[in-house]
């Protein structure tokens, strides 16, 4: 099971529907669910959390595919959180299992979680060996 976990509301059309897209795909991956919530509290979350972080580890799309890989393998739940524009709390950081960063530009919060729906799905197709991921 993996969560995708936004701290705040989604609030323009476009990055809703495309989350919709890039969820509906996940699903014939791995059992999925998008989740918004205005505050966070670590203590109620089960499983290999991860946040996205500016300051996380980068890697390429591949690289990320093999992460997915390995931790499907080793965890039930996977937990990515995505906060908002001022990013997420040190104690929230260190909380974590792991953070990783989706590029050294500056995205909107909004746009990171479409971006990174994505991401997710462009990693369950190369794990997959689809042809979605052009080298």
């Amino acid at each position: 099971m993996i969560t995708l976990l936004g701290i705040g509301k989604v609030k323009q059309p476009f990055v809703q529907e495309g989350m919709q897209e890039f969820l509906k795909r996940l699903q014939s991956y791995t059992k999925i669910e998008y989740l918004e919530k205005n505050n966070l509290n670590l203590d109620n979350l089960n499983g290999y959390i991860i946040a996205l972080d500016e300051h996380g580890s980068q890697m390429t799309s591949v690289e990320f595919a093999q992460f997915i890989k390995k931790i499907t393998l080793e965890q039930k739940n996977i937990i990515f959180i995505i906060g908002e524009a001022q990013g997420l709390s040190p104690d929230i950081l260190q909380k974590c299992s792991k953070t990783i960063s989706l590029s050294k530009m500056t995205y909107p919060t909004q746009l990171v979680r479409l971006i990174f729906a994505e991401q997710l799905y462009r990693a369950f197709t190369i794990i997959n060996n689809e042809p979605y991921h052009k080298a």
